[in-house]
């Protein structure tokens, strides 16, 4: 990619409106220019379209369309601003009755929507082909499947005459309107399980794995995770979304490709087929939609924590820039969104939604995006060198894709256990980095697994030899007892250490749609050295030079002290924070001969407008966020000797503010004025990581 599309994004959605469709007109071009100058002033340095999103609801004004695009592109291109199209690939609005196509209005009438009716529409063509033609067919009735919550029907990823048709629909968009890059939307299966049962992916799933997809009322295919053709259907579902990403690069080219992803971690993807670590092989960067609020209604944003760090992991393995797309509609907000996704170590992506509120009277009055994001991008503009560096972490977090996709039911079988280890070590202070893969030897102090049923054959070997390295394995509940495609094993990889776990299952109900009415995750106990492992104890099984740590408990059960366990296991630190602000959440990078420590709020007070409501998810609007003074007042950090400069950075400071030495040699500097970001900056002498821990690098954007 160029030197910008390698990371450092400030970007914002770029929104037209019903009015801007009037172009070629002066008052939009000016309106336009207008927004690009305020775009300039805010230090955005990426726009991301949005609007005439239901793309092909548009083909009879595509080169009118194309023409604005261009027009817009030429006027960020002039300021320094990069412009990538956003679109749905896929979705089409095709109300049934007068009460749909309100809802439409109500709830998502920022997509611009312009469609046919459903006469004209069964009329239209594309290279000769009907468009109605390429619809996905509800597995369960036969009929083109149809998705409430957008109004919408879908066309199908594995449709030949779609694929040849999409293809030509973007080098079009690119030889018109030259952007930047693209974002291509939706292609995933929106309908979850009713999704598809059209011919070609009949086809496919007997061509590539031998199976006649049978009907909803065999119960021993439909949810039986011990159907190895279910798991089949579920492995093709990931297969279609990554081929047909594969088709959209063939299209673009060399330019930057992303596609959306509200997170890759839940057991509902296995229905929708959606994951960044497929996508990853043909996008160039990796994007997490933060949907809802940020923060959430109750001051919290936990809930982005290990979304977020997996996708972090997936961007750092691949080497791509990560973006964080959050939505607010007031500068606080902003604000907040830019500082999650600074502290994370992703690149912020800012976004209203206006076409989701009511009344829509006061929508008007709302700030463009451009204007919302001035304070934050413009304070991090000022001090880029604060967002440089790798991740300072020691300890690594094992997402299992295996146990995801091929033994869970619900998110409680796994999910629920990686995303509370992940709050679970932030709330320690414990720096950590999730990864889709067992690291390396040497790479990381310790490795924790919580809840990871299936291991691979190359899995269980590379955690012997994370072992053997010298590393600490930290795991609890479930470990290893299936292999890489859900089946049982008739010995569990934690045998070999000797440790042998019995998992009792609950009852496991099967049908249409998969998994319904699942409440109940397995239990386990284990017995090590003629003795009973419970959920409240831990054993130490000397591995030596590594040493692997299990207890039976789970995680969400909150019975496992993890955070204890991984402290006592961690390799020293060249540095410690001795006080640190309550409620607050720190997280440390390096870079060459400096340590950055970023702070944010754990919790904060969300204001709500006394009005506006999101339609969508009939959510009140965040106006303010208010935040409690940080406690204690100063923050003490102890330090090699080699330290020559420490300072305080905030955007609610004027300027920095400079740390002293205390009696015994430790850093201190008070916190008063600092209400919702800091960052220390420590410059030493020498590279005080050098010969310590590593991680594996990973640029804090």
């Amino acid at each position: 990619m160029p030197a910008m599309e390698k990371g450092n994004f400030r970007a914002v959605s770029w929104w037209i409106t019903w009015e801007d469709i009037q172009w070629p007109d002066q008052e939009v071009a000016d309106r336009m220019r207008r927004r690009a100058d305020q775009a300039a002033a805010s230090g955005v340095n990426l726009a991301i379209f949005f609007g005439a999103h239901f793309r092909w609801d548009f083909l009879p004004l595509w080169s009118r369309l194309h023409d604005l695009i261009a027009f817009i592109r030429e006027e960020l291109s002039q300021r320094g601003i990069s412009l990538f199209d956003h679109h749905s690939s896929v979705l089409t609005h095709r109300p049934r009755t007068p009460e749909e196509a309100m809802k439409i209005t109500m709830r998502n009438r920022h997509h611009v929507p312009f469609y046919p009716s459903r006469e004209a529409a069964a009329e239209w063509q594309f290279q000769g082909k009907f468009l109605n033609d390429w619809r996905m067919i509800d597995v369960a009735t036969g009929n083109p499947l149809y998705l409430p919550a957008y109004e919408a029907e879908q066309f199908c990823m594995n449709n030949p005459d779609f694929q040849s048709a999409y293809q030509e629909y973007v080098r079009r968009l690119i030889a018109d309107t030259q952007i930047a890059g693209l974002m291509s939307d939706d292609a995933f299966f929106y309908g979850s399980w009713s999704a598809c049962g059209c011919r070609h992916c009949r086809e496919r799933f007997r061509r590539e794995y031998g199976h006649e997809l049978p009907p909803v009322s065999d119960d021993t295919f439909w949810g039986n995770r011990d159907s190895q053709g279910f798991h089949d259907w579920i492995e093709m579902r990931f297969r279609t979304t990554k081929d047909f990403l594969g088709l959209v690069k063939e299209a673009v080219g060399a330019l930057p490709l992303m596609t959306c992803c509200s997170g890759s971690d839940g057991q509902a993807l296995c229905g929708y087929g959606l994951s960044y670590q497929d996508l990853a092989e043909h996008a160039d960067l990796i994007m997490l939609e933060m949907t809802g609020s940020c923060p959430a209604l109750d001051g919290t944003w936990d809930g982005r924590i290990a979304a977020q760090a997996l996708h972090l992991a997936i961007a750092r393995e691949a080497d791509f820039p990560s973006l964080g797309l959050g939505y607010g509609f007031f500068p606080d907000t902003a604000f907040f969104v830019w500082a999650c996704n600074r502290f994370l170590g992703s690149d912020p992506w800012f976004s209203t939604l206006k076409g989701r509120l009511a009344p829509k009277s006061l929508v008007t009055d709302l700030a463009d995006d451009t204007e919302l994001v001035e304070e934050a991008y413009n304070w991090e503009r000022a001090h880029a060198s604060l967002f440089e560096g790798r991740m300072n972490a020691r300890t690594a977090v094992f997402y299992s894709r295996a146990t995801r996709d091929y033994y869970g039911r619900t998110d409680l079988d796994y999910v629920k256990d990686f995303r509370e280890t992940c709050n679970v070590l932030m709330k320690a202070g414990i720096d950590f980095e999730a990864t889709t893969v067992i690291p390396k030897p040497g790479t990381y102090g310790v490795l924790v697994l919580s809840s990871v049923t299936c291991l691979t054959e190359s899995e269980m070997a590379e955690l012997d030899q994370f072992l053997a390295g010298g590393g600490a394995v930290v795991a609890s509940g479930p470990l290893g007892m299936r292999d890489g495609r859900g089946r049982r094993m008739e010995s569990g990889w934690t045998e070999r250490y000797g440790l042998v776990i019995n998992v009792r299952e609950p009852e496991r109900k099967t049908g249409f749609p998969p998994f319904a009415q699942e409440g109940a995750f397995a239990s386990c106990e284990g017995r090590y050295q003629g003795r009973v492992v419970s959920k409240d104890a831990w054993v130490m099984i000397d591995a030596a030079p590594g040493s692997f740590h299990w207890t039976a408990g789970r995680v969400q059960e909150r019975s496992v002290d993890l955070a204890r366990r991984v402290s006592a296991v961690l390799p020293p630190s060249p540095y410690s924070i001795r006080v640190a602000p309550k409620g607050w959440y720190l997280r440390s990078y390096k870079d060459d001969k400096r340590l950055l420590i970023h702070g944010i709020p754990a919790k904060v007070e969300p204001i709500l407008h006394a009005e506006l409501e999101n339609q969508f998810h009939r959510q009140r609007v965040i106006e303010y966020i208010r935040y409690d003074e940080p406690a204690p007042r100063d923050i003490v950090i102890e330090l090699p000797s080699s330290a020559e400069k420490v300072a305080l950075f905030s955007p609610d400071l004027k300027a920095p503010r400079p740390f002293e030495k205390d009696s015994d040699g430790a850093w201190r500097v008070a916190l008063d004025g600092v209400r919702r970001y800091f960052v220390v900056e420590a410059a030493f002498g020498d590279d005080i990581f050098r010969g310590k821990m590593q991680s594996s690098p990973f640029p804090l954007r």
